[in-house]
């Protein structure tokens, strides 16, 4: 009987990682592309990064992080249809993710696990240098670390073998960048309306959301946009706020 009961345990754990191990081992193949990208990224190489990031993807097709750098360092190349297309995915994976559940705790854990180790390889980079960061890093680094903070909440919980998660704010925010881009308004002026609902605090969204609203005649909701952009600690162009004011004034 213990025979038996041995056998039937050993089966049942081959069958836990059988499940869990290929998309485990696909990240960790698409692991040292995706890091060559950042380092690309950071020396503003973007074909290389670009490469990189689509090498990572081919090894983890799930791979969130590695989607939406893609259509990061597509956005300086001026590809904004395929950066659309990457943030969409992006996206797409996030609210995929949203109610998943794991086999076991373990699993679920391990998962949480290499989400913060990602964000963690994506602030370094974002520190490393020494250099004076820009206010639209400060405040990536601000949602990063938010992102990091409620799994690290989740991690220490533990017990939950379902994934609670959403869309990150910089998720949406890149998004909606790529389709004002692309002259498509009204998609971005939803994206970024998503990011603002995912982070009240994403200055850059309503900075953004203030010009979609000015270039479609609503000039009092782009007064109130630049408003929400300064409190959230977003220095509003000048020339935005005159441009605005100009048009309250002559309707």
């Amino acid at each position: 009987m213990r025979t038996c009961i041995a056998t039937v345990v050993t089966a049942l754990a081959l069958a836990t990682l059988a499940h869990a191990a290929p998309q485990n081992i696909a990240r960790e193949k698409a692991m040292p592309p995706y890091r060559a990208g950042l380092d690309h990224m950071q020396a503003e190489a973007f074909e290389q990064a670009a490469k990189a990031f689509q090498a990572a993807i081919g090894m983890d097709p799930t791979f969130e992080m590695a989607h939406y750098f893609l259509g990061r360092a597509y956005m300086p190349l001026k590809k904004y249809v395929e950066a659309a297309a990457a943030f969409a995915k992006t996206r797409e994976l996030y609210i995929g993710a949203t109610g998943r559940q794991f086999a076991n705790v373990q699993e679920a854990q391990r998962y949480r696990r290499e989400r913060v180790i990602e964000i963690d390889e994506v602030i370094r980079q974002l520190q490393s240098g020494g250099q004076i960061q820009s206010a639209q890093t400060q405040h990536y680094l601000r949602q990063l670390n938010e992102q990091r903070r409620l799994l690290q909440e989740s991690i220490q919980r533990g017990g939950d073998v379902t994934i609670t998660t959403s869309v990150p704010a910089y998720v949406s925010l890149s998004l909606g960048s790529a389709y004002f881009r692309m002259g498509n308004l009204p998609e971005a002026e939803k994206a970024y309306r998503e990011a603002i609902a995912a982070d009240p605090k994403a200055g850059e969204a309503h900075n953004n959301l203030a010009v979609v609203y000015l270039e479609t005649g609503r000039y009092k909701e782009a007064q109130q946009a630049v408003r929400a952009a300064e409190k959230a600690g977003i220095q509003v162009h000048p020339q935005l706020k005159a441009d605005i004011a100009a048009k309250i004034k002559s309707s």
